[in-house]
């Protein structure tokens, strides 16, 4: 199995045995009270946790019986005779391996020692992750079982290995041990991120620690700067959006006045998003426009095209079935039957009735509006026209360029994707060769700039002669790189 050179030198450093941290114990001991049993001895009850005994008269059931009254803790009722019980559970801690972070994975066994009526841990380490070289080292006898995965480990780990199999690491824990982390970002690339901020913001909500998540945002220089503004939400979210140089506007898309709001209200990043389209600071107003549009901020920007939103939201509130979705759609009908958009159009008393009359209307039609739509998007896709001594690639001309291809490559580009090309909500472009241009060779989709999908002829795979091409067309021209 080969493994990349930078990795096989991290593995010479990395010491077979690795020491716990001073207070490990302690931190294990924290969980393991929540994996324990109340014994049922007779009338008797022994909670293996506290080790105190209770009694009652009456015949206790699971339920009115599984709280200890002296630990207060709840837990399952087993009688004296049980032999063989265990829990299973992951804990997690952080450690500085040549200067950079690791997460260290242990499996802690709780097994029920009848003879002394207490539990016993097995603690072993099974695997770690280091973000930075994004590998995932586990021990070499750890497989997968049905749909989870599992460790069947000795006692000591003495080998290690790069996991490279086609199924990802458990990396659930119960907890992870944070005493340490100041010293242990020492010298790494995190040395100066504001985790333990991050780690306080996420306790004070009650949320989760995901610390790879964590790790995966604090490496953008906008992380600290976002941190620090009290933009939590942005921060741990999607700092790789606001990774920009510039002033306060260029970052966020709306000028510095409103920052005192954003933070107030440690705006996510859709609610920014909707705040540029509306320029004004109302909260409320902003989370009524998401629910509106069922979170897509796109369909926003769209509608925002044609209306105030906030103008929308107060028509909407008096309407029956509304959403942002359909009222684009009754927009695109409008302009398929070429009805100009006056406010008595964009507004109507009654929106289901007059959109489901727009359906009808666009029934009759037919497509003469969309092929207009389509010819324009053409003319403004030329410019992304390309070739080479064997291939060209163009954008679709027309409704019937498309039902072409559709038809010789026996696909559905003509059925789903001509309304979505006609509005720009995809590009779709043909590969053809340079001898037989009429001839399709490649239906190619693009989006957000990036080829989304590339097919011949019933949707198999392109040669790595036509990979080569698009890839080439894709950087220089779509992309802009010399």
């Amino acid at each position: 199995m080969y493994i990349r050179k930078e990795i096989r030198e991290f593995l010479k450093k990395m010491p077979k045995e690795m020491k716990l941290p001073k207070h490990w114990r302690k931190f294990v001991n924290k969980y393991d009270i929540e994996y324990n049993l109340i014994i049922k001895h007779g009338k008797s009850y022994e909670c293996t946790n506290c080790g105190k005994y209770f009694y009652t008269k009456q015949v206790p059931t699971a339920k009115e019986w599984d709280i200890c009254p002296f630990c207060h803790n709840k837990y399952d009722i087993k009688r004296s005779n049980l032999k063989n019980y265990f829990f299973l559970y992951d804990l997690a801690l952080i450690d500085n391996i040549d200067n950079r972070i690791s997460l260290r994975y242990f499996e802690i066994e709780r097994k029920y020692n009848y003879k002394i009526k207490r539990f016993d841990d097995n603690i072993v380490e099974y695997a770690r992750i280091v973000p930075e070289l994004g590998i995932e080292l586990v021990n070499d006898r750890f497989f997968k079982y049905m749909a989870t995965e599992r460790v069947y480990h000795t006692k000591r780990i003495e080998r290690w290995r790069v996991y490279t199999g086609n199924y990802g690491l458990r990396q659930y824990y119960k907890s992870i041990y944070l005493e340490n982390l100041n010293e242990k970002i020492k010298g790494t690339v995190y040395q100066y991120a504001p985790i333990r901020e991050a780690i306080n913001y996420l306790i004070l909500n009650n949320k989760k620690i995901n610390f790879l998540k964590i790790l995966e945002k604090a490496k953008y220089p906008s992380f600290e700067l976002l941190m620090k503004a009290g933009l939590y939400k942005l921060a741990l979210d999607c700092p790789e959006k606001f990774n920009t140089k510039g002033n306060f506007e260029k970052r966020f898309g709306v000028s510095k006045e409103y920052l005192n709001f954003m933070k107030k209200h440690n705006i996510s990043y859709d609610e920014l998003e909707v705040l540029k389209l509306t320029k004004r600071p109302n909260m409320n107003k902003i989370q009524k426009l998401l629910k509106m549009s069922n979170f897509h901020v796109y369909d926003l920007e769209r509608a925002n095209e044609y209306v105030d939103l906030l103008r929308l939201e107060e028509y909407s509130k008096k309407q029956k079935d509304f959403s942002t979705h359909s009222y684009l759609d009754y927009i695109r009908n409008l302009e398929k039957l070429e009805i100009p958009l006056t406010n008595k159009i964009l507004f109507p008393e009654n929106f289901k009735e007059a959109h489901d009359e727009s359906v009808n209307k666009v029934k009759i039609v037919g497509n003469k509006f969309l092929n207009k739509k389509i010819q324009k998007r053409y003319k403004e896709l030329q410019k992304n026209e390309f070739n080479n001594n064997i291939f060209f690639i163009r954008a679709a001309k027309s409704l019937a360029d498309l039902k072409s291809e559709a038809k010789q490559q026996k696909n559905c580009v003509y059925k789903n994707y001509s309304e979505d090309y006609a509005y720009g909500d995809t590009d779709i472009y043909f590969l053809r060769e340079l001898e037989r241009p009429e001839k399709s060779v490649v239906t190619v989709e693009v989006l957000d700039g990036k080829i989304r999908q590339k097919y011949q002829k019933r949707n198999t795979r392109v040669t790595p002669e036509q990979n080569e091409f698009l890839e080439m067309w894709e950087k220089t021209i779509i992309n802009k790189v010399a």
